[in-house]
């Protein structure tokens, strides 16, 4: 079973099609049929259903996505450990969310090149779904979320940090005013917040529902950035994690509510692969985000 076969599969697999994997990868596409052709006679099984000109992958091919994407993956540790003289080099991928790659990722990144010049960073930016998916594939060495504290039972949690929840909104809104509040107080205002899948706008939508409501969404934009543009506008408020509004609370900008019975807190957490060496690249940056955290 030879990797460049299960390079090619994996690659139709994420493109759909012999012909553009071919491109991908600089083969004919005489070259990748042969290939696909000669794994399916040493699994004996086929991996694609193929009904007229078209292919897609079958059960036993999304089966098999698994075990061709731990294989690349041991393969690659095996060179990057046996070659290794401990100095990070090489290239690391990173895969992030939008709203933490803004907030932190510029001055992390900064850092890590005067330390390591010889690593080539490459930055994913996704949903958690996507990341999630680069992670299971091989495709990110390292994924940096925020949620609940996650347990998935094929990573390894590398560093874990609290992040606060806070409600926002601009110095006009007459809510400022007040000392204190209450979460029903807020029941009826109108809010700008993001996906229906981000976890602290269900925490928070859960919260608000055991006291009977649902909150009065006047947008839903994916962007955090775009979001504080329209809440100093004074168009409503807002649901963030704190640190992507450190800049404006401490600008006057924006302002956090003091919400009594509000208190909500989120991980920041760093996770790779189990089955992913941890390279001195790796290791390096780990390193270098918890010492930032923990200095903080």
């Amino acid at each position: 079973m030879e990797i460049r076969i299960l390079n090619t599969f994996l690659k139709i697999v994420e493109t759909g099609s012999f012909t553009k994997a071919a491109d991908a990868l600089g083969y004919s596409q005489s070259t990748v049929t042969m290939q696909i052709k000669q794994l399916e006679s040493e699994l004996g099984v086929p991996l694609f259903d193929r009904i007229g000109h078209k292919i897609s992958v079958n059960n036993e091919g999304l089966r098999f996505v698994h075990y061709a994407s731990n294989i690349i993956t041991e393969a690659n540790n095996a060179i990057a450990d046996l070659s290794s003289d401990g100095t990070p080099k090489g290239t690391l991928r990173i895969g992030i969310l939008e709203s933490i790659c803004t907030a932190h990722l510029p001055f992390i990144v900064n850092e890590y090149h005067k330390k390591y010049p010889d690593v080539n960073t490459i930055i994913k930016i996704g949903t958690f779904p996507d990341l999630e998916t680069m992670l299971n594939t091989g495709k990110i060495d390292i994924l940096w979320t925020f949620d609940h504290l996650l347990h998935p039972m094929d990573w390894t949690l590398a560093f874990t940090y609290e992040i606060p929840i806070i409600i926002v909104c601009s110095p006009e809104n007459p809510l400022v005013k007040r000392e204190a509040l209450l979460l029903t107080d807020l029941a009826f205002s109108p809010f700008i917040l993001t996906e229906k899948d981000c976890s602290y706008r269900i925490a928070f939508t859960n919260m608000l529902a055991e006291k009977g409501y649902a909150p009065n969404v006047f947008l839903e934009i994916g962007s955090t950035e775009i979001i504080k543009k329209f809440i100093e506008t004074n168009l409503g408020l807002s649901v963030l994690p704190q640190y992507t509004v450190e800049a404006e609370l401490k600008n006057n900008t924006l302002c956090a509510l003091p919400v009594i019975d509000f208190q909500l807190q989120m991980h920041g957490q760093l996770f790779y692969h189990k089955n992913m060496w941890l390279s001195p690249s790796l290791k390096a940056f780990i390193d270098l985000v918890s010492t930032v955290f923990i200095t903080s």
